[in-house]
């Protein structure tokens, strides 16, 4: 039987918050190791003694096909090699944003920080990117919704990581439950995304009503600077990209200016006022697909997360008080690291 031993990229593992939201810290760990076998079963690899067969004899009767068939050894980045993996950006050039106090409705999710670090981390250890947690409280806006915390952490991720040139921000109540998809290939690469942009979509306002506007095929995608996909009430701020440039820089600026501070609820229906009215913005923004970066745990055909969707996003689960069960429920069926590997390592052997 063929074996394939694979070694996990080693990554750092956040400390949980606490009821008071402490900071959080990193901690080293060691790199997992598993084993492959026809069965697409992984197990981990263990050096243990106890395991080993010290008999010639026994050890020929219990692995009669190992001598035929040699073990392949592959690492992550062997593995990905092995596929059209080319697109740029790649690695370190991509952050993926955790930024939360640790507060509001999701509280309702049992160990939901534990499980979204573990969740990311493997993500991003997979694809080489740099995960990145920061703490919101410490930008808290006096007498505004917290969410507003979340645009000076966007650009305290770009300090933090100079050679990045995307930040992906995420919202913690959201799953990463496709490992696999690689961000280059499934957007950020200018061909790539020139195929999710929903043209000629009506722009919503956040009320549920058209703007008059559309997504227009003007769009250059060499000069994109953020990606957002919109619901039914206007862009969705809980899955955006940003591109690092000064247009960027400044619209974050522009978000967090005290009068758009004032004057609307949250950052995204400032955000969604922006676009609406500023033709420029718009030459900036892609507007995709609702699916392609934040599916919803319920939904219609268009905006319900379904197999193989990158992310489902648990936006207004508290609505129904559902957003513990909801969860469990996702979290049972996302695909891990390890499953994806054992699968891309699985189909490597047979094509050979």
């Amino acid at each position: 039987m063929a074996m394939i031993y694979i070694s996990l990229t080693s990554y750092g593992r956040g400390a949980l918050l606490s009821q008071d939201v402490r900071e959080q810290q990193e901690s080293a760990s060691k790199s997992p190791k598993f084993v492959l076998d026809f069965s697409g079963q992984v197990s981990s690899l263990t050096t243990d003694s106890s395991n080993q067969v010290d008999d010639p004899k026994e050890q020929s009767t219990a692995q009669p096909s190992a001598q035929s068939v040699p073990p392949l050894h592959l690492t992550l980045d062997e593995m990905r090699n092995m596929a059209d993996d080319s697109l740029e950006p790649k690695g370190k050039k991509i952050v993926l944003l955790t930024a939360t106090d640790g507060k509001g409705n999701n509280g309702a999710i049992q160990n939901l920080i534990e499980m979204v670090t573990e969740n990311r981390e493997e993500y991003c250890a997979y694809h080489d990117y740099t995960y990145q947690f920061i703490n919101i409280s410490k930008y808290h806006i006096e007498g505004r919704p917290p969410v507003w915390a979340k645009i000076p952490a966007i650009q305290e991720a770009f300090e933090n990581n100079i050679g990045a040139e995307w930040v992906w921000l995420l919202d913690t109540d959201s799953i990463i439950m496709t490992p696999q998809i690689d961000l280059a290939n499934h957007l950020l690469d200018p061909q790539a995304l020139e195929t999710r942009i929903a043209y000629d979509a009506p722009i919503t306002l956040t009320d549920g009503k058209p703007s008059g506007l559309t997504v227009s095929r003007g769009i250059d995608v060499n000069k994109v600077d953020i990606i957002i996909a919109q619901d039914e009430i206007g862009v969705n701020a809980g899955s955006v990209l940003f591109r690092r440039s000064d247009w960027t820089m400044s619209l974050l600026q522009k978000w967090v200016d005290p009068y758009n501070v004032r004057k609307h609820a949250n950052e995204q229906d400032a955000l969604n006022h922006m676009i609406v009215n500023n033709e420029e913005i718009r030459q900036h923004i892609a507007i995709v697909a609702q699916r392609v970066i934040n599916a919803f745990s319920v939904g219609g055909e268009h905006m319900g997360w379904k197999t193989g969707d990158l992310v489902v996003h648990f936006a207004g689960c508290w609505v129904e008080d559902a957003c513990d069960s909801r969860w469990k429920d996702f979290w049972s069926r996302r695909k891990t690291v390890s499953g994806t590997i054992a699968d891309k390592g699985f189909r490597a052997i047979l094509a050979d």
